[in-house]
């Protein structure tokens, strides 16, 4: 699973090739330089969205309920969505440590929270994107029908139950995935409290290895429901969004020439980003998933000794991650509603802040008015 059959195969006496150096030095670069993409750009869009969230309900409290946004529950979606890519970019560092040191150095604990915590968020990390494709199918498809739906509470609700199915479909992980004792020379596995794990030991040939080696019923129902299936949703939700658009712009014909470019205009824009959307999703993980069951089925054998094999299961890994720290951008920062509402939330806080240093007594605010215009804002973003 994933880049585990190279690591697990890694011998430390085995000859060190120029290509083996360079591919273990680039691919050490690239993990560092998505670590910290990533961790910053989840890192922005979750303050982002806690702040919005939080001054929302702030002014809800006060009696304003009329200025909510009504796509408040997208961005809880987002939030939820920025969380999972980042405990995906969290366990980097893990794995370029025993990327170079070649072994684990962390436990058997830490070994079964790794497989289990990546594991979980990269399905989770699918599910909240077939999740918001669907969010955006119901906005755009069925508007009314689907108002209690699309709610706060209801948001919340799936996230746990996205997130509950997620954990008891990969219990496996967390019960399977174990460190091993294994000898460096002949990569043999070493049973705790034997004579061969004592000499091994003593010639200083032992090292631990954090191993989770999924049988084949496991890895096709995991590649069903973290990609085959939610990409058959997402597929599916989109082009009914892009149908719809522009059946929209169908019936708007009207004679104001101006009126029919801005349309077309808008509808080419909806379109490109959600074909760029899809076609994000597929780039990113196809890959990974073709490599490894290519490899569960021993259509493929690697290891460090097939350099150009081993460089191909890294790249797809890479770009897994670069999904999840790429998530950010495509789903948030690029997305005008949030950027306006956050510095409509910035400067509610300024002028709350101005208004209690001028009347530290009063509990009412100017500031609570000054957002009221985003309340009708629609937003047709992803």
């Amino acid at each position: 699973m994933d880049t585990s059959s190279i690591l697990n195969a890694t011998t430390v006496e085995a000859p060190v090739t120029t290509s083996r150096t360079t591919l273990k030095l680039s691919l050490s670069i690239a993990y560092a330089v998505l670590f910290l993409v990533g961790t910053i750009g989840n890192g922005i869009v979750i303050m982002m969205i806690i702040n919005i969230l939080t001054s929302m309900r702030r002014t809800s409290v006060r009696g304003k309920r009329n200025s909510l946004s009504n796509t408040n529950h997208v961005f809880i979606y987002v939030l939820g969505l920025s969380f999972v890519d980042l405990v995906v970019i969290l366990h980097l560092p893990f794995l370029v440590m025993d990327l170079v040191k070649g072994e684990w150095l962390f436990g058997t604990a830490m070994c079964k929270l790794y497989w289990f915590g990546e594991s979980i968020s990269k399905l989770l990390s699918s599910f909240i994107m077939t999740v918001l494709s669907w969010d955006r199918y119901l906005a755009v498809c069925s508007p009314v029908e689907s108002m209690r739906i699309r709610s706060n509470s209801v948001s919340l609700l799936v996230l746990f139950i996205c997130t509950l199915l997620a954990v008891i479909l990969l219990l496996p992980v967390l019960i399977q995935s174990t460190v091993f004792r294994i000898n460096k020379i002949s990569m043999i596995a070493l049973d705790e409290d034997t004579e061969e794990l004592f000499q091994s030991d003593l010639q200083g040939t032992t090292i631990s290895k954090c191993i989770f080696d999924s049988d084949t019923m496991f890895m096709l129902y995991t590649f069903v429901i973290g990609f085959a299936f939610p990409a058959v949703l997402i597929t599916f939700f989109y082009s009914q969004v892009i149908y719809k658009v522009q059946q929209t712009q169908n019936l708007r014909t009207i004679n104001n020439q101006d009126r029919k470019d801005h349309l077309s205009h808008r509808v080419q824009q909806v379109t490109k980003r959600i074909v760029a959307v899809v076609l994000f999703y597929f780039f990113c993980w196809t890959p990974h998933w073709t490599l490894n069951i290519m490899s569960q089925f021993n259509l493929l054998h690697v290891s460090w000794t097939t350099p150009a094999l081993s460089a191909m299961f890294f790249v797809a890994h890479l770009l897994v991650c670069f999904n999840s720290a790429a998530n950010p951008v495509l789903y948030a920062l690029i997305n005008r509603e949030l950027r306006q509402q956050h510095m409509m939330a910035l400067a509610r806080k300024r002028l709350l802040l101005t208004h209690v240093r001028t009347d530290p007594h009063s509990d009412n605010p100017s500031a609570s008015h000054s957002h009221s215009k985003y309340a009708k804002q629609p937003i047709c973003e992803l």
